[in-house]
């Protein structure tokens, strides 16, 4: 009786783990906001990169031309809830703090309306602006700060 409850136990854990780690690389799809943007409009990274600094808009303002905000902001918090588990796991984050700053991305987004105005995604989360949190620096042409992962 012993090795069946033993078995059923090795068994529900093994389905636990295989379920969890089908949850972690279904996250995010894309590696950086541009790579996100291209591949839901369609466009390249360079176009995405020269709109964004020929034209003067913002990721968000591309995302909501083209129809396509919602899912682009649905991509972005894949993103930082996968480097703010990254730093949970690395012990640099507690899970507390991680769940706060997940909370605020999640409240700011509904206000995000793709202009980078009126406290979006970005701002108040911690992630920038907003609570002094940042995850490192970017390199290219841009202010560099802010959101990504230092490769």
């Amino acid at each position: 009786m012993k090795n069946v409850r033993n078995i059923v136990a090795a068994g529900a854990l093994t389905l636990a783990m295989g379920i969890t780690s089908i949850t972690v690389f279904a996250a995010a799809k894309y590696d950086s906001p541009q790579e996100a943007l291209a591949g839901i409009t369609g466009k390249s990274v360079e176009e995405i990169i020269e709109e964004r600094f020929e034209d003067g808009k913002t990721y968000g303002e591309i995302a909501a031309e083209a129809g396509k905000l919602d899912e682009f902001k649905v991509e972005l918090f894949e993103q930082k809830k996968e480097i703010i588990e990254e730093r949970v796991t690395e012990g640099n984050l507690s899970r507390e703090r991680a769940d706060e700053i997940l909370k605020n991305i999640e409240e700011n987004q509904e206000n995000c309306d793709g202009t980078g105005l009126g406290g979006g995604m970005m701002n108040g989360g911690g992630m920038m602006n907003g609570g002094g949190f940042r995850f490192g620096n970017r390199d290219g042409a841009g202010r560099g700060n802010g959101f990504g992962r230092n490769r």
